[in-house]
């Protein structure tokens, strides 16, 4: 029997963490993700029907703690000279009257390397771009949990192992056609082959397990449970496609002329490295239950979003300040006083936002030598480093965990080892180990200062227990065609997401930059994809993060929250999302 997951709620008492892991499939299968402020969640309310239907699928509310915020975006006043800052929280926009038209200009820090296809690529300006165009069966909700987007309704089998998806009706892509289970099969299928996450849930399917059982439903066949699933296919690489582009290009990088997507937003224009310009789709098919982060009703009121490089974040803070742009994606966090005091402007802190870590190459050279990777990570000092990287301390957070305080996979295993830093027993380690005094090959980058006055502090801490460090300076794009080379460097910065859950995160796959290949890491990474107990999902993360700070793969420097900048002009934009869009809002 096929069991409705709220109807398996109505008769079963929740813990907050319990209702969280339970909230999205059958027995309790999903996890589901929090973000900054929310407070414990209200009781569910049960559902009558057999299926899982769009509009009722991980329904819940939240008491959250409010934006901070004077003046800024959203705000109705016409002409605010207040200063402004909003930190990120799961907040509702101010009401506003919207109007149709006009455009916004967007600063993103540089020409990305796709223009929208994240199946091909993690940089975030591509996955930034792929969310303007693409949906995917579920998105993410204010509260990073998967809501259903493409889907009316979904199923999963009692014993966890088969998902039934039906599809929305009437769904049209950009080119006029209708979406239909075809185009998900085929845009399924080019995610199993391209992408870490997509390659852990085929290597647990069924063999021809997914299939289109008609026009409007997909169906997918387990293995084994992987409660995980809806979690993955919320995220930016699970987007769908036509079967056309997808017969055309195969695991090819997506041409611009390919870019076809569902979503508010379709591709129009491409000159590189001087924008990329997107149009508001009129025949887009909005859902009609609350815009709730990237799921729930979308309207687009603008004509247009021209989204611009300007590799130079200077560059795009002034440009916020003069009106050149109305908002920027990363701004100098130097600068972030000025943003306070600029009429017309709100300065945005997101978090939960990233972490950085020294990420050793493991697969040849100095690092293979855990008592040197043990050396490197006790020699520098986290905090002082955080306040090199970035400038600005408000910016930054020490803490050990793999996710952030904010979501519901906080740990604190490995905090001794975290808070460790010892110079003496660092040079004796050094001594101890293998390393031959060649220099250490550091591959950075000054076009994400972070990175470079990260290696420039770290350098000199390295010195000083007897190493010799060689800064490799390149552009961005230069440093990510490298970093895949494990024969030309030992050690790079690595910035990673603090919002995701552990077993999603790209250095589980022994092939991401750094080649960590652990057997108890696959072992706990399956264990949380699988798992449906929150106390013994628990002690698999808390197992899988003491296991970190003993391999040592990377060494965890600090958390890092996100400066944005947007205008007032901008009304309705939500300065609580976790990620930037511009649907829901308007121009004055």
């Amino acid at each position: 029997m096929i069991e409705n997951t709220f109807e398996s709620l109505r008769r079963k008492s929740f813990s907050r963490r319990g209702f969280l892991v339970a909230g999205l499939g059958v027995a309790g299968a999903a996890l589901l993700q929090a973000c900054g402020g929310q407070e414990p969640l209200e009781t569910a309310t049960s559902a009558s029907s057999q299926s899982t239907t769009a509009s009722q699928s991980s329904t819940s509310t939240s008491s959250s703690s409010p934006t901070t915020s004077i003046g800024g975006a959203g705000t109705p006043s016409a002409a605010s000279t207040t200063a402004a800052v909003a930190t990120s929280a799961a907040t509702k926009p101010a009401d506003v009257e919207h109007k149709k038209g006009g455009t916004i200009h967007v600063a993103i820090i540089g020409e990305p390397p796709v223009t929208a296809d994240a199946m091909f690529t993690t940089n975030f300006i591509t996955t930034d771009i792929t969310r303007q165009i693409y949906e995917g069966l579920f998105a993410q909700d204010s509260k990073l949990g998967p809501k259903p987007m493409l889907l009316d309704a979904f199923e999963v089998s009692d014993d966890g192992l088969t998902y039934t998806f039906k599809l929305r009706t009437g769904v049209k892509f950009h080119n006029g056609d209708e979406m239909d289970a075809d185009d998900v099969v085929a845009s399924l299928t080019r995610w199993g082959k391209m992408t870490g996450r997509g390659k852990q849930i085929f290597a647990l399917m069924a063999a021809d397990g997914l299939k289109a059982a008609d026009p409007q439903t997909v169906t997918l066949a387990l293995k084994q449970p992987a409660g995980v699933l809806p979690v993955f296919l919320a995220l930016y690489e699970g987007f769908i496609t036509t079967k056309e582009v997808c017969d055309a290009i195969g695991t090819n990088k997506m041409p611009d002329d390919q870019i076809v997507g569902t979503g508010p937003f379709k591709f129009k224009e491409h000159q590189v490295d001087r924008y990329i310009k997107l149009e508001r789709f009129d025949d887009y098919a909005a859902r009609t239950d609350e815009a709730d982060g990237l799921a729930g009703k979308k309207v687009v009121y603008i004509d247009e979003l021209d989204i611009i490089p300007v590799p130079n974040i200077s560059v795009a803070t002034s440009g916020v300040v003069t009106g050149e742009y109305q908002f920027a994606r990363d701004v100098d966090n130097n600068q972030l006083e000025v943003l306070k005091s600029s009429p017309g402007v709100t300065a945005i802190i997101k978090k939960p936002g990233g972490w950085i870590c020294l990420n050793y190459n493991k697969k040849m050279g100095a690092f293979t030598d855990k008592k040197l990777r043990q050396a490197v990570s006790m020699c520098f000092d986290r905090e002082q480093t955080l306040i090199a990287a970035y400038g600005v301390k408000e910016l930054t957070r020490m803490d050990p965990s793999i996710a952030a305080p904010e979501t519901i996979w906080y740990s604190t295993a490995g905090k001794e080892v975290y808070e460790k830093v010892d110079q003496e027993a660092a040079k004796k380690l050094v001594q101890e180990s293998s390393y031959d005094g060649s220099p250490i090959r550091w591959l950075t980058t000054k076009e994400y200062l972070y990175h470079y006055n990260t290696a420039a502090y770290v350098q000199q801490q390295m010195e000083a227990i007897g190493l010799k460090v060689e800064l490799l300076v390149s552009d961005w794009a230069t440093v990510v065609e490298r970093r895949a080379k494990p024969e030309v460097y030992e050690m790079l910065v690595a910035g990673l997401s603090g919002s995701w859950m552990p077993a999603t995160q790209l250095f589980n796959d022994s092939s991401w930059p750094g080649f960590w290949v652990s057997d108890q890491r696959d072992k706990l990474v399956s264990q949380m994809i699988e798992e449906s107990d929150p106390d013994k999902l628990q002690k698999a993360i808390d197992e899988y993060q003491a296991l970190i700070y003993d391999e040592l793969p990377f060494m965890k420097i600090g958390d890092d929250f996100t400066l944005q900048a947007i205008r007032d002009e901008v009304v309705g934009f939500d300065t609580g999302a976790n990620d930037w869009y511009f649907w829901n809002c308007s121009l004055k």
